[in-house]
């Protein structure tokens, strides 16, 4: 694993890009982030939701967004292979995180796509930081997830009482992440369940846990008018954590958003990995605009 030392944002860049390793940890806001990067192209930062890694992203996303685009996959902080961390933070901690990222990978600007929690993180870095993003797409958006059905302290509770691998956990999530069309096929529950529980790299409950008040505490509403990236929102209709009435509040928001739901079968949270073709396909498409 190769090391790269972020800098402050205001300051030179530390290396040319194409010196950038294709894959190490940067040092940056007090936090050590793993990274990856795959393909060339203009820069995508990708953001994984809460209690997964990046490594989701490469199952359906990555073999297509990398054939056009320098593809950044991160770790956020308490999951994968980035540190975990040792105190409360915020939504806008990780978006200052995106930042420090982008300094140590010598990238000025981004395009950047979210799912779920990675959609609030985006819309942070948005606000924060809107000289250094270009477009940007959020899926499953939610800019003020207390109002959920689904409460991700209730469930961190539960696990820690009851599930100290994290098997049942992953179960547990598929409920309101995946269609009942999934849910139905027994045997591709399985494998996933599998496939999770064989991450080398697991988002322990604590670090859960943090994830989750960090997503809780998120409130956009009010600043939604100040993105000023062209945005694309789009959602699965038989979403049951972030409903497309939930969505679309979020597009109504952003001055230069554009709202697509996907319909059918498979169109759950997990969207982007039941229905690749046709998200990759929004998301290629709106990109090139």
């Amino acid at each position: 694993m190769t090391n790269a030392t972020a800098t402050s944002s205001d300051e030179p860049m530390a290396m040319n890009i194409k010196d950038v390793p294709r894959s190490g940890t940067v040092r940056t806001n007090g936090q050590e982030l793993y990274y990856e990067i795959h393909g060339d192209g203009p820069p995508l930062v990708l953001l994984m939701g809460i209690g997964y890694d990046s490594s989701l992203w490469t199952l359906q996303q990555v073999p297509v967004l990398s054939a056009q685009y320098r593809v950044v996959l991160l770790d956020n902080r308490d999951s994968g292979r980035s540190a975990r961390a040792d105190h409360p933070y915020t939504v806008a901690d990780m978006a200052d995180d995106i930042a420090g990222l982008l300094d140590a990978l010598a990238i000025h600007r981004t395009h950047l796509l979210g799912l779920s929690l990675g959609s609030m993180i985006g819309v942070e870095f948005a606000l924060r930081h809107a000289d250094r993003l270009d477009r940007l797409v959020l899926a499953g958006p939610n800019a003020a997830p207390a109002r959920s059905a689904v409460d991700p302290i209730s469930i961190w509770n539960w696990v820690k009482a009851n599930d100290s691998s994290g098997e049942v956990f992953g179960g547990q999530q598929f409920t309101w992440l995946f269609s009942s069309a999934f849910l139905r096929n027994q045997q591709a529950v399985q494998e996933t369940i599998a496939m999770l529980a064989s991450n080398p790299n697991p988002v322990e409950p604590e670090a859960y846990g943090r994830q989750a008040q960090a997503y809780l505490q998120f409130d956009a509403l009010d600043r939604l008018g100040g993105i000023e990236a062209p945005t694309l929102v789009v959602v699965g209709e038989q979403d049951l954590l972030t409903p497309p009435w939930v969505a679309r509040e979020v597009a109504d928001g952003i001055p230069r958003a554009r709202f697509e739901i996907v319909t059918g079968d498979g169109s759950s949270h997990l969207m982007p990995l039941e229905r690749p073709d046709d998200f990759n396909q929004l998301v290629m498409k709106f990109l090139a605009e």
